[in-house]
């Protein structure tokens, strides 16, 4: 099925010129996944980019033991693959759906070969990978230095800020393997913001009650990645 413009919700490639669009359109693909879906693992062969519209996607690092940590997050911002644009011929990590919903991928060979002669297309890619960059080097810092429930809250404050709703699904199971911490220490963190009036949750859906207190209980690496985040927009 061929994509019309209009349809097309993802916010890296709505920022290309109108004709740049229109000319990607033949090569792109409506795709849609259920939540904890895998779109690829560490080794697999490098394929596709994906561009999320509604659905979030959770970019883990794997240990040879099989544990995991997400150290990124992407949704309708931005695009998944963006290491493999970049040369690599397998991916280096996990990719999974924390939040069902659409996407838009892209035949990896043909996205390269028009990042590499557009100009117009690199821009707004690198600025992607600059704020992914970020991204990923405060949550490295926030996984190892800041107290649980500090870093529940800035996850949720941004899942928030890319869903743009105040209630989405989610369970302390997949709380616990985005933030690499057993589940009793989530469920407690969780517990404590709900207690102070900030959350709310129940049958695997989680509800925002309260942005302000949830913020002021985020670390400052809510902060230092949200700041990133607004430039994109």
């Amino acid at each position: 099925m061929e994509l019309l413009r209009g349809s097309v919700k993802n916010r890296l490639l709505t920022a290309l010129q109108p004709s740049e669009l229109e000319s990607l359109l033949p090569e792109l693909e409506p795709v849609a996944f259920r939540s904890r879906h895998v779109l690829f693992g560490v080794g697999d062969l490098a394929r596709y980019v994906y561009f999320p519209q509604e659905a979030l996607i959770s970019l883990l690092a794997t240990m040879e033991d099989g544990r995991s940590t997400e150290v990124a997050l992407t949704g309708g911002e931005g695009i998944v693959g963006i290491a493999e644009v970049l040369g690599a011929a397998t991916y280096r990590y996990t990719a999974a759906v924390v939040v069902p919903g659409s996407c838009i991928r892209m035949r990896l060979e043909k996205f390269k070969a028009r990042f590499e002669r557009d100009g117009d297309l690199q821009l707004p890619v690198l600025n992607y990978f600059r704020y992914l960059f970020v991204q990923l080097s405060q949550t490295a810092a926030c996984n190892r230095l800041h107290r649980v429930r500090h870093r529940l809250a800035r996850r949720l404050l941004m899942i928030q800020d890319r869903l743009r709703r105040n209630e989405f699904p989610m369970t302390h199971e997949s709380l616990a393997i985005a933030l690499g911490t057993p589940r009793p220490e989530v469920s407690f963190a969780a517990e404590v913001l709900r207690h102070f009036g900030m959350i709310d949750y129940s049958r695997g859906r989680v509800v925002i009650v309260s942005r302000e207190k949830l913020e002021s209980a985020a670390c400052e690496c809510y902060g230092v990645i949200h700041h990133e985040f607004l430039s994109l927009n």
